[in-house]
């Protein structure tokens, strides 16, 4: 996979994806969005998506008792499946894990310049964002604080340009 920084002048939309999205692309999306928020940045648009969604399962309170622990008031939120206009209208795309890197850019190759393996974009490393929801207890905390200190990475990087 090929690393590139996009510097953005005006606004950016961020999508990020996960498998279900009830999990590490919503708290992501939360996460950045809180971000911005809390420092007046209105130039960051930030939502999430999920490579197999069932619309009806709910985001764990495990989930939304991470964010409210660090400060986060969790928005509702609804499983959604992305589609080929999310990848249109998104700036940067960010993924969790290499296989939906993968399945979306053989699927979408026009899109490839924009989607990225999230750790990749941020640091270079080419490790996935394990996935915390079968996790517990601190097993549960440390990886959901990972995802945490990714996107505040990212938000430096938004940030610092």
């Amino acid at each position: 996979m090929r690393l590139c920084f996009y510097f953005f002048e005006a606004s950016v939309k961020i999508l990020f994806i996960c498998l279900a999205n009830v999990c590490r692309s919503y708290m992501a999306q939360e996460i950045l969005k809180n971000l911005s928020e809390k420092n007046n940045r209105t130039d960051i648009e930030a939502f999430s998506r999920g490579t197999f969604v069932d619309p009806e399962l709910k985001v764990p309170k495990k989930i939304n008792n991470f964010l409210l622990k660090n400060g986060i008031t969790p928005a509702s939120h609804i499983p959604t499946q992305y589609s080929r206009k999310d990848l249109e209208t998104s700036d940067l795309i960010l993924v969790m894990e290499r296989y939906q890197y993968e399945e979306i850019t053989d699927r979408y190759s026009e899109f490839t310049d924009k989607i990225y393996l999230l750790n990749e974009y941020i640091s270079n490393d080419k490790k996935d964002v394990p996935d915390p929801i079968g996790l517990e207890g601190a097993a549960f905390e440390k990886v959901a604080s990972v995802l945490m200190n990714n996107i505040k990475m990212l938000y430096d990087k938004l940030q610092n340009g």
